[in-house]
């Protein structure tokens, strides 16, 4: 019927039919869940025809009938004689989101008109999860993967990354600089209008530091897990200080937002329970060499398995999100981790870095994070249903860094490049004879 009126009927100007007629819907805003009715009293009023033979009808239907249906068509003769009625419209939620309840006037000469205002109309998901059992279930995962790495980790050459700092200035500069300057001009070109949440989110996405999953990649590379590690605890604990400066200047200055805020009790409290862990491996691989001998033999599928789980469960909550994936979302998503790779690569070698180095940075700084970013919009205040329609943001990035990660790695495998460059680069089997070698 929407269809029909759009494509039939010709549009005229508010008030050249009946006058200004009115409509009281009742309320500013309708909140519902999915699968939920809702009765909703209207009353449109002060209709007065120019010409009161000719017949009219209004029709009163929702904007998005993907996200909530509403169909009501009332005809002449249901109005009194001062021009009224009153009645009940039935508002359907169907999938989580916008939409607005609009009147439409359609005269007899196949004209209509539109009430100026609409009804807003929220759905909100049925079946809610708590955030935080995402949070923290995923939070101990990737802490059990910094455990799993801390107990291969070379002191010595961790040293001398600390003392040399170049490598993780690049990482730092990278994650702070580089990665927010290209999340906000993506952002900007993908979303030039009326959608700053979903620029706020690339933005978080490209502003989190990564996690263990960086890590794990650096191993499969032949990478330098040492400067892996170091990086992400350094950007870690650095984002305690350039999140509010960049959520101060860019947040709530261009993303119209003054609800912006720094989770630092969560940010902290991540940031002390992975130096804990590396710390704790640490130890258990300088105090129990043969407990740490089986963690040797099994840490790239204990990796994977750690990894997929992560992965696996925050998707698997938040499989809804999918269904906003947009153009949009898949161009951030591929060229996001693609241009921050390209970009870290670039700079480390300028700066004289090894091959070895230069990939270990890229990696670390093109595999995004999937959990901060859904913690720093939840600390940004959005609103049901806004919140859950900017998560496929992050989530699609990081799927889609992985699922670029795997394929280098394939292509490496594959032409034979997959081979450890220096002695910096991770060994499996030096590692394992270094270890048979202690006992």
């Amino acid at each position: 019927v929407i269809l029909f009126l759009g494509c039939r009927s010709i549009q005229a100007d508010y008030g050249d039919f009946a006058g200004n007629w009115l409509v009281d819907f009742g309320q500013t805003e309708l909140k519902l869940s999915e699968n939920e009715i809702n009765s909703l009293r209207l009353h449109i009023y002060n209709v007065q025809p120019k010409d009161s033979a000719q017949d009219y009808s209004f029709l009163i239907y929702s904007q998005d009938q993907t996200r909530a249906a509403a169909l009501v068509s009332v005809e002449k003769e249901e109005f009194d004689a001062s021009g009224s009625w009153q009645g009940s419209v039935n508002v359907t939620g169907i999938r989580f989101g916008y939409s607005s309840l609009k009147v439409d006037l359609k005269a007899g000469d196949n004209s209509r008109e539109t009430y100026p205002t609409s009804l807003k109309v929220s759905v909100l998901r049925a079946r809610v999860i708590d955030e935080r059992v995402t949070t923290y279930v995923s939070a101990a995962l990737a802490l059990l993967m910094f455990l799993n790495l801390g107990t291969v980790l070379d002191l010595h050459r961790m040293a001398t990354i600390v003392c040399r700092p170049v490598g993780p200035v690049v990482g730092v500069v990278s994650r702070f600089v580089v990665m927010p300057g290209l999340g906000f001009g993506l952002g900007r070109a993908l979303w030039p209008t009326g959608n700053w949440p979903l620029q706020l989110a690339l933005f978080y996405t490209a502003l989190a530091p990564s996690g263990g999953l960086a890590n794990v990649c650096t191993v499969f590379c032949k990478g330098n897990l040492n400067l892996s590690v170091a990086t992400t605890t350094i950007n870690s604990l650095l984002a305690l200080a350039f999140l509010p400066i960049w959520i101060m200047v860019l947040g709530r200055l261009l993303y119209e937002d003054d609800d912006l805020a720094v989770p630092f009790g969560q940010l902290s409290g991540g940031a002390a329970a992975l130096i804990a862990c590396v710390a704790i491996g640490v130890i258990l691989r300088l105090c129990l060499p043969r407990t740490t001998r089986f963690i040797f033999r099994f840490l790239k599928p204990l990796s994977v398995v750690l990894s997929l789980c992560l992965v696996g469960l925050t998707v698997g909550l938040n499989w809804f999100v999918f269904e906003e994936f947009t153009w949009q979302v898949l161009v951030a998503a591929v060229c996001l981790p693609i241009a921050g790779y390209l970009a870290t690569y670039l700079v480390a070698k300028l700066l004289c870095r090894s091959a070895t180095d230069a990939l270990t940075l890229g990696i670390e700084t093109s595999v995004l994070n999937m959990t901060m970013p859904i913690v720093l919009l939840q600390s940004s205040q959005l609103e049901q249903p806004q919140m859950d329609l900017v998560l496929v943001v992050p989530i699609a990035a990081s799927l889609f860094s992985l699922a670029l990660f795997v394929l280098f790695y394939i292509v490496r495998r594959c032409l034979g490049w997959n081979v450890r460059q220096d002695d910096d680069g991770f060994d499996h089997k030096k590692l394992m004879a270094e270890t048979e070698n202690e006992d």
